[in-house]
């Protein structure tokens, strides 16, 4: 009996150390609605708890320096217990590389509304090294970035087009639709959108433009709460360095009376209400002054005579706002090829670039022009373009 004690004592040294630094993350973390001044972090835990966040800058303190503000999720005056995680940070400086680490707690029992019962503090990582991402700044000389579209759930494809992405000299990567195919329940969205390029996802800001695919499925009115922006819609701006963006989403592609959508759809009001938008946001100094601009969108403003609904209804009414902006380069996916529709063709006077389902995009831009090239899943450059203003 005194050696099956000690045993169990045993055992318990051993196992402790490991409780107390489990860790609860299911996926992420990763950073979206990225500002010179702020960002937001966003991760899901396997189980519900009270987490928060702790920021330190690139100046060579460390955590343990001082003591350091806990960020938590906040509602209506209250610290959010739950699985879904989303914690926004201001105040920060422009251009500047934040390490962030992620701590919390699983409630064990919430049957008492005044007393939950909480679980050990555990620090959450999803890897051997510290998370960390840099803030935008517009005095920049340089925009570099990596899109990837049409993905539609092919984990094996998307990690190994990711994988050539560069971290170190990449701003953020752009997420251009159609990551995946439809939206039944929210966790499969972040495991086949975030998880497959999780090593990426925690060292650069995601900015996320919703496909036609997205739009579909029993949780598709989640999907905001994964990748929230500035505006609290799926349409918004944002600058690093020269360049200047506008994200817009066509919705589904085809009419709203459409029998696939079962009397569910209303994209026409959507868009005319993104219209009225749009005409207004171009012309916000921050975007009018920058010496590019670029419009992200799924699917492109391109009018061929078999284009389905949305491609010619955006073509007809945001191809013209777009040219009145002087938009240098229009990113799209949707078509699953290369597609190279230069200035003046196809039914507007600004050129579209639609990115393969099977290539990544990287682009470096600067105030004197633009340079894209495409690299498949073998490492191959398939594709280039370069604009020189």
């Amino acid at each position: 009996m005194k050696n099956f004690r000690i045993l169990i004592l045993l055992s318990l040294f051993i196992i402790a150390p490991f409780a107390l630094n489990a860790s609860n993350l299911l996926y992420g973390p990763w950073v979206h609605n990225i500002s010179e001044h702020g960002f937001t972090i966003i991760w899901v835990t396997e189980k519900p708890s009270l987490d928060y966040v702790e920021i330190v800058p690139d100046d060579g303190s460390n955590f343990e320096t001082k003591v350091r503000r806990r960020y938590y999720e906040t509602k209506h005056g209250r610290r959010v217990i739950g699985r879904y995680h989303c914690v926004r940070i201001d105040s920060l400086s422009p251009g500047t590389r934040y390490y962030y680490r992620i701590v919390g707690k699983t409630i064990t029992d919430d049957s008492n509304p005044y007393r939950p019962v909480f679980g050990c503090i555990r620090k959450i990582t999803s890897g051997k090294r510290t998370p960390s991402v840099r803030t935008l700044n517009v005095s920049a000389d340089t925009c570099r970035f990596s899109m990837l579209n049409d993905i539609h759930s092919n984990d094996a494809r998307y990690t190994s087009l990711a994988s050539g992405i560069d971290t170190e000299k990449t701003d953020f990567i752009l997420l251009n639709g159609d990551i995946v195919s439809y939206v039944q329940n929210i966790d499969t969205l972040v495991k086949h959108t975030i998880a497959p390029i999780a090593v990426q996802a925690e060292q650069l800001p995601i900015i996320y433009a919703r496909g036609n695919h997205e739009c579909r499925g029993r949780d598709f009115n989640k999907v905001y709460e994964l990748f929230p922006t500035p505006t609290g819609q799926f349409w918004y701006t944002f600058r690093q360095g020269p360049a200047a963006f506008v994200v817009l989403d066509a919705g589904e592609d085809k009419p709203d009376n459409n029998h696939e959508y079962a009397g569910t759809a209303d994209y026409d009001s959507y868009r005319r209400k993104q219209t009225e938008w749009l005409a207004n946001a171009v012309k916000e100094p921050s975007f009018a002054s920058a010496p590019i601009k670029i419009c992200v969108i799924h699917v492109p403003t391109i009018k061929y005579k078999n284009s389905w609904y949305s491609q010619y209804w955006i073509t007809e009414h945001w191809a013209p706002i777009l040219e009145e902006a002087g938009i240098d380069l229009m990113l799209s996916g949707h078509h699953h090829k290369w597609i190279c529709s230069e200035a003046g063709q196809d039914g507007k006077d600004y050129p579209v670039l639609v990115n393969r389902h099977n290539e990544r995009m990287d682009v470096l831009i600067t105030a004197d022009g633009i340079d894209v090239k495409t690299y498949g899943v073998d490492g191959k450059n398939y594709n280039q373009w370069k604009l020189e203003k």
